[in-house]
């Protein structure tokens, strides 16, 4: 049995509701006769130390502080950390066993197999997605984070649930320095990329402003997809 914890689903931003509060972190925990627990994403505003959770292994999609306290925090654990270089060489920082992983590399932690990949978000701190087979052989892509896929045939291909970025819905949070887009895809948008590659299990984490405003009636507008809250469970 696989469990999904959504520890945390807000963005950084300065609201917050009940069900948005920590920000974004997922704990994929494999329960069974060789258990393991997963954690992608361990930021700033966190429901719990890693004393208590106990992971096995770290994720980190990139060095923004919502997704990654080494960049505000010397953190002493032995947990191992897998992280970009251009993450592990971000900021002041860096976890005491880091390990370096490469975009398009296959990663096997536990019983998940990893496939890294290239999304944009920023420039100062790229960010990384994660595919993610569970044992069972159901596929995840994880995204908080976002405003394109570099290579959505390879990526959404074959996928079971797509966790995306719930930054916004209606307002414009993508910019531009050249050609480069930066920020935050809308929620439609990253609908529309999963109905293009039939995926039907469509989950929105890491919550801005813009979406909270609009989150009574989201069910009702976006039926095919849900938002994730604190401490939300899925079991496979």
């Amino acid at each position: 049995m696989i469990r999904l914890t959504f520890l945390g689903t807000r963005a950084d931003v300065e609201e917050n509701t009940e069900n948005h509060f920590y920000h974004s972190s997922l704990l994929l925990q494999s329960i069974n006769a060789h258990p393991f627990r997963l954690l992608i994403d361990y930021g700033r505003i966190r429901a719990y130390d890693l004393s208590i959770l106990k992971p096995d292994a770290i994720l980190i999609t990139h060095a923004h502080s919502d997704h990654y306290l080494w960049t505000l925090e010397e953190i002493n654990s032995a947990v191992p950390v897998y992280l970009t270089r251009e993450t592990h060489d971000y900021g002041t920082y860096t976890p005491v066993h880091s390990r370096i992983l490469t975009p398009y590399e296959n990663l096997t932690l536990g019983p998940f197999r990893i496939f890294p990949y290239r999304v944009l978000h920023s420039i100062n701190c790229p960010a990384a997605g994660f595919k993610i087979e569970l044992p069972n052989g159901i596929v995840l892509v994880y995204n908080p984070d976002l405003v394109d896929i570099i290579t959505k045939e390879l990526i959404l291909r074959g996928v079971d649930y797509y966790i995306g970025d719930g930054s916004t819905i209606k307002s414009n949070l993508v910019r531009r320095k050249g050609e480069m887009p930066l920020g935050h895809i809308s929620i439609p948008a990253q609908i529309s990329w999963c109905k293009e590659y039939g995926i039907e299990n469509i989950i929105f984490t890491h919550i801005g402003r813009d979406t909270m405003k609009r989150e009574d009636d989201f069910q009702e507008q976006y039926p095919e997809s849900i938002l994730a809250y604190d401490q939300m469970k899925i079991v496979f």
